[in-house]
């Protein structure tokens, strides 16, 4: 038996580094990139230094709620132009119930006009599935910006309660100015279509 005990002590440390490393799980799961996961990163790290002033942002100009740490999975398109004005979509999903909101604000109204309406679980499929298709939870965000007077500002948000598989995070935004990228594009319009 002492035989035994003296193998087990030698073999303890090999066991707990082991156990210890299995522990800490796959933290890239979907092999992405050094250049994704860095992107990723600089926005999650962005968005939490930001957060108090982008949630006054959001409840000054729009009165929407930030959906960094949010309650249910919330998608949200805001497109601000500087001709005509802002328009803000977004969508949830609240126990199987699927809710979209419209916000447009003209150019020199402030009030704006509010639309809530549900939306079918098969809407809801097509544009979350559409989103995963285009890899929005992976979708890079830019450094350069440009800049233009009179421009327009893309801003395409998801949250999810169950973090992302291949992220690990449960928030993402892609941004872009005056856009031209057509993947981009295209899954805003998914959100943009909702009338």
């Amino acid at each position: 038996m002492s035989k035994m005990k003296k193998k087990f002590q030698k073999l303890y440390p090999l066991l707990l580094f082991i156990f210890i490393v299995s522990c800490e799980g796959n933290k890239n799961p979907c092999n992405l990139s050094k250049e994704v996961l860095k992107d990723i990163d600089r926005i999650d790290s962005m968005f939490k230094t930001h957060e108090v002033k982008y949630t006054n942002f959001l409840k000054n100009n729009f009165k929407e709620p930030s959906i960094f740490n949010y309650d249910c999975e919330t998608y949200r398109f805001i497109l601000s132009d500087s001709w005509y004005g802002e328009k803000v979509y977004r969508i949830e999903n609240r126990g199987n119930k699927y809710k979209a909101i419209v916000k447009v604000f003209d150019r020199h109204d402030t009030a704006g006009k509010f639309k809530e309406f549900y939306i079918s679980k098969d809407v809801w499929n097509n544009i979350t599935d559409s989103l995963k298709l285009t890899n929005f939870w992976i979708y890079p965000n830019p450094i350069d910006r440009r800049i233009l007077l009179d421009g327009s500002y893309w801003s395409l948000e998801g949250y999810k309660p169950i973090k992302d598989k291949c992220t690990l995070k449960n928030y993402h935004c892609v941004h872009r100015q005056s856009p031209s990228d057509k993947q981009f594009i295209s899954m805003c319009k998914l959100l943009y279509k909702l009338k």
